[in-house]
């Protein structure tokens, strides 16, 4: 049986600074929230799930080296950051726009294109945000050693346990938020100051990557 890639020590240590990074408001985790709160727990899981895949994008461009474009290229991260913020505003735009029906679809096609839709704006919200994959540049080899091994099998393992963790989190968080939305979702004018909500805060993530030229 092969050998785990990285020292246990040092992945419980990077594991529990993942779950703190988790817990830390951002981009990820406010929209999962919004999600759920909008639609339900099944929608939040949907977006966790995009948002994870797209954590395993970041993670195989790591591995393979081709996140390293973004700082050799600062034309290429800055076209893919404006295109997050420009998606960020897109979304908000559907949220002041949206309505139950819009929202929940109608029929079984409309269902099943409205839970593609929310697993793909997971996907690309996270998907377009170069900072990650430079913050996963400089953040993953701290917790590597070249004594250990095929230093790609270390950062993938990294990655991999990174996208696993988030994901946990935000499914924890999502049990515990439901059952508000839940409630809310029965009050009248929910939708109406819901609608306007979500696309405040979305649009104010877009405004705060913008200024952010970090």
């Amino acid at each position: 049986m092969p050998a785990f890639p990285i020292d246990p020590t040092l992945y419980m240590a990077y594991a529990g600074v993942v779950v703190l990074m988790a817990l830390t408001p951002g981009t990820d985790n406010i929209y999962v929230m919004t999600r759920t709160l909008a639609r339900g727990r099944a929608a939040g899981f949907l977006a966790a799930s995009g948002i994870a895949l797209a954590l395993i994008v970041h993670v195989t461009a790591i591995t393979l080296g081709l996140s390293q474009l973004f700082l050799s290229a600062p034309e290429l991260y800055a076209a893919v950051r404006w295109a997050g913020i420009g998606y960020l505003l897109w979304l908000a735009w559907r949220a002041f726009s949206a309505s139950p029906d819009t929202e929940l679809g109608t029929g079984t096609n409309g269902m099943a294109s409205s839970r593609a839709r929310v697993v793909g704006q997971g996907f690309l919200l996270c998907l377009l945000n170069p900072k990650l994959a430079v913050f996963f540049i400089a953040f993953l080899p701290q917790f590597t050693s070249p004594e250990a091994g095929d230093m790609s099998l270390q950062l993938f393992t990294l990655g991999v346990t990174f996208a696993a963790i988030s994901l946990m989190v935000f499914s924890t968080a999502i049990l515990f938020i439901a059952p508000i939305g839940d409630a809310l979702r029965q009050r009248s004018g929910f939708w109406k100051w819901q609608a306007r909500i979500s696309g405040g805060v979305l649009g104010g993530m877009a405004l705060w990557l913008a200024l952010d030229e970090r």
